[in-house]
Order: structure tokens, then C-alpha cells, then sequence
């Protein structure tokens, strides 16, 4: 499944860190550089293999696996705040 950031979070990334304001509008998330990096790529065209495989390059000493694994448990913390949503075939977030 392809994922997508959720529609109602504010973002700016500010020196590689990406600052988060929740769907409530009362918690700031930081993403520390790698998940800035992750945030980013997410179009809700990539599920977490393709993700992987897009940033695989800016990483060295990971296998593709390793990364994909990360990835997923990453997005699954993010879908648990509501920052993030699968994305549906005709571009809407589903849940």
C-alpha cells in the first residue's frame, strides 16, 4: 500500500529536521534528518518498499531490507498519530 502524509499536518523542514504540527494542532513532532528524509518522499504513489528503494542511495551500510523494515515500523508510528494515511486509488486518504 502506498502511503501519504494526512492532509490537516503542517510541516516545514528547517535544517534537515522536519517540524510536525499534529491533526489536533496541539502537539509539534521533530523528525530528526532520516525521518525528515522519509516525510519527504512520501507522495502516495510509494509504499515502503518503493520508499526504501528511493533512499536507498543517501544511505550507506544498510541493506535494502534493513531499511524497508525501518521504513514500515517508522510509518506505523506515524499512522498511529494520524500524520500519515495510506493513500487510495483515486488519491483521497483512506484509513
Amino acid at each position: 500500500m502506498a502511503w501519504q502524509r494526512a492532509a490537516q499536518v503542517v510541516y516545514e523542514v528547517v535544517d534537515g529536521e522536519a517540524l510536525l504540527i499534529d491533526p489536533a494542532g496541539v502537539e509539534l513532532i521533530t523528525l530528526n534528518p532520516v525521518g525528515a528524509l522519509v516525510w519527504q518522499t512520501l507522495d502516495g504513489c510509494l509504499d515502503a518498499g518503493g520508499l526504501a528503494e528511493a533512499l536507498l542511495p543517501s544511505f550507506e551500510g544498510v541493506t535494502r531490507g534493513e531499511l524497508e523494515a525501518d521504513i514500515e515500523a517508522f510509518l506505523g508510528e506515524l499512522r498511529e498519530a494520524g500524520l500519515v494515511s495510506e493513500a487510495t486509488a483515486d488519491g483521497d486518504a483512506g484509513r
